[in-house]
């Protein structure tokens, strides 16, 4: 059965004020993102606005190309703020336990089976496809975490094609006058994979982002920074640092999504050679025989 539609306005009376007792469950440190408990099967969440994007406009893609289960959005809208505009959204609640809490306590046969059920549910992602790197909306695609370009929360692109996308990538480091670090980029330029197709790309799949009940994946949430990315993205930013205890699930899940190996030694340098880090920088040029 279809969700139903998402009201694109403001209710009569704001959430909070109408259930006084709602509970607040998460916020972040300055406070621009809160989460609420409404107490009625629905989450009141607000957060700063990314213009033309709207979180329930991406649910809908997923709901209609994907078995992938994610919460209704019943009500989002845009309000003015004192340091920009405010997104807000009501939400089902979805119960379930974060991975990170569940894992422990989850039995091999569970473990395997999670594993399983999320690269199932990437590949299906990863199956929504564009001829561009943009935002679901059509327009520059934010980067929240600073992934792919440097800067945390930038806006680029629209990008349709390899060569405009590795100008905005590495749009830092060309303005070294260095000639050693300029012959360097013209040595990655070589390995960078090609970008296109682009996919739908979560971005940011950490434990507390995906939500078991009874051994099972619930719903995976916060899409926000969802958009048509680089195909090779997702499996490059999941892959574990290494193979330890610590990234068992993470290390299980890559087994099951398509290797994108020289895309993941392309981003390791590029990230060197953009390190503050001196030692990281030699590594970098030393991969690149510079």
């Amino acid at each position: 059965m279809p969700a139903p539609a998402t009201v694109k306005a403001p209710p009569d009376v704001h959430p909070l004020e109408r259930y006084p007792r709602a509970r607040l469950i998460y916020k972040r440190e300055d406070n621009s993102c809160q989460v609420w408990d409404l107490g009625n099967g629905k989450l009141y969440k607000f957060r700063p606005h990314r213009r033309g994007l709207y979180e329930s406009d991406i649910h809908a893609l997923i709901q209609r190309s994907t078995s992938i289960p994610i919460p209704t959005i019943y009500r989002e809208w845009v309000s003015a703020g004192r340091g920009g505009s405010v997104h807000h959204m009501i939400m089902q609640k979805i119960e379930g336990e974060p991975l990170y809490k569940a894992y422990t306590h989850l039995s091999k046969s569970e473990k395997g089976r999670l594993a399983v059920q999320l690269g199932d549910y990437l590949n299906q992602l990863h199956g929504i496809r564009s001829s561009s790197i943009r935002s679901v909306g059509g327009g520059p695609l934010h980067d929240e975490h600073g992934f792919l370009f440097y800067q945390r929360n930038a806006a680029h692109g629209p990008f349709s094609d390899d060569q405009s996308f590795w100008l905005a990538l590495t749009s830092h480091l060309r303005r070294s006058k260095s000639r050693t670090m300029q012959k360097a980029l013209a040595q990655l330029r070589h390995l960078m994979p090609h970008t296109l197709p682009a996919v739908l790309t979560h971005t940011d799949l950490h434990q507390g982002n995906i939500l078991v009940r009874n051994g099972n994946i619930a719903a995976i949430i916060d899409w926000e920074g969802a958009g048509f990315f680089p195909r090779w993205m997702e499996y490059v930013r999941y892959h574990p640092l290494d193979d330890s205890r610590l990234f068992e699930f993470e290390n299980a899940v890559v087994r099951r999504m398509r290797p994108y190996p020289v895309a993941r030694r392309f981003k390791m340098i590029l990230d060197a050679l953009g390190s503050s880090d001196l030692r990281g920088v030699e590594w970098g040029l030393r991969e690149l025989k510079c």
